[in-house]
């Protein structure tokens, strides 16, 4: 009976201390750049909505516009140019 209860004292006193672990590497990586809350931007190229801080900011003729990617902006500059 008693190495029942010293084996589940084992088990339970192992699970906490790797559950600490892992808690603790899981709250080291950095979380998603998107925030809940955070205002959303379009890409004026293909349309699609994203967070503020992952789109790509560049200012064309005077104005502030946002990309979801380096094509996007590239496509949107050269479309401009026309």
């Amino acid at each position: 009976m008693i190495r029942l209860l010293l084996l589940i004292l084992s088990g339970f006193v192992i699970y906490s201390v790797v559950s600490g672990i892992l808690n603790s590497i899981k709250s080291q990586r950095p979380e998603s750049q998107s925030n809940e809350g955070e205002p959303m931007v379009e890409d004026p190229q293909c349309g699609t909505y994203l967070p503020l801080s992952d789109a790509i900011k560049a200012t064309i003729h005077g104005r502030q516009h946002y990309f979801c990617s380096k094509k996007c902006l590239k496509e949107y500059k050269k479309s401009q140019e026309k």
